[in-house]
């Protein structure tokens, strides 16, 4: 059981979709939640008994994003980074501003991962996968379904 989206856009543990927006947020300065603390090349710190350090300078229920990145400016990050890991859709409209505002954060991606994002090649694979689903989505006239 996991998150699968349609037009092969990701197919996961819905933990491996919530890893894969915690890696979107940290390419663009931010932190999605939970909030772990990473080094610069994105990989997490781990304290003396290998688990992962939380991040308690963070609010649980944000999401942060880089001074740059508003909604105004990228509507289809904001969608990606808020839509719900389960059910609904994203529209062949918005499919196309998601797409758009994701590509150029592929050479961003942290490159640590595990789980399904390593089974499915890594943050940027997995990325690229989304885009890709997102603009056949968009060429259908068709959403990307979430289920």
């Amino acid at each position: 059981m996991g998150l699968d989206c349609s037009h092969d856009a990701f197919h996961g543990a819905y933990s491996a979709f919530n890893s894969f927006r915690q890696a979107v947020a940290f390419a663009i300065g931010g932190s999605f939640p939970p909030h772990y603390k990473r080094d610069e090349k994105g990989s997490f710190l781990r304290d003396e008994a290998d688990k992962l350090i939380r991040d308690t300078s963070l609010d649980d229920e944000s999401v942060y994003t880089g001074d740059d990145y508003t909604q105004e400016k990228y509507p289809g990050l904001f969608e990606f980074l808020s839509h719900s890991d389960c059910d609904g859709e994203i529209s062949p409209e918005m499919c196309k501003a998601v797409a758009d505002d994701l590509e150029p954060l592929l050479e961003k991606m942290p490159d640590e991962c595990f789980g399904h994002i390593a089974r499915d090649g890594g943050y940027r694979q997995v990325l690229q996968r989304f885009i890709d689903g997102c603009r056949a989505a968009h060429a259908a006239g068709e959403p990307l379904d979430f289920h």
